[in-house]
């Protein structure tokens, strides 16, 4: 599979070292806070800065890589549309309300009910025997 360095960076193709590492250090320092999942994305991260300065000598003339568009403003949603609809509406339906309402009472109850009995099992000891 092909890895895009700048589509990683969340740059336009074609972006100075000096934006990548505004990038980088923008996105790492979030990543950090992740634990486990965030270093592995942070060793993505590391490998696209590396790309980026070592590998792409000359991005106009680098074909190997799929571009996408470097205006930044097309990837931002304002409003709804395709991608972000409105929340649909569903009307209420006489009875389900108490019906939910009973059943999400009752789930509560065997919940709460396991809760106590598994507090209670770990006050129980068993005498030797």
């Amino acid at each position: 599979m092909n890895r895009n360095p700048y589509v990683i960076l969340g740059i336009p193709f074609g972006a100075s070292r000096a934006e990548a590492n505004i990038a980088f250090a923008g996105k790492a320092r979030s990543l950090r806070r992740r634990g486990r999942e965030g270093i592995d994305q942070l060793t993505d991260l590391t490998w696209a800065l590396q790309q980026i300065d070592e590998a792409i000598r000359n991005p106009a003339a680098a074909m190997e890589l799929y571009r996408i568009p470097a205006d930044p403003q097309a990837f931002r949603v304002n409003g709804e549309g395709v991608l972000q609809p409105p929340p649909e509406h569903l009307a209420a339906r006489p009875g389900d309300r108490d019906a939910a309402l009973t059943e999400l009472q009752h789930a509560a109850a065997r919940q709460y009910l396991r809760h106590l009995v598994a507090l209670r099992a770990a006050r129980v000891s068993v005498p030797p025997g």
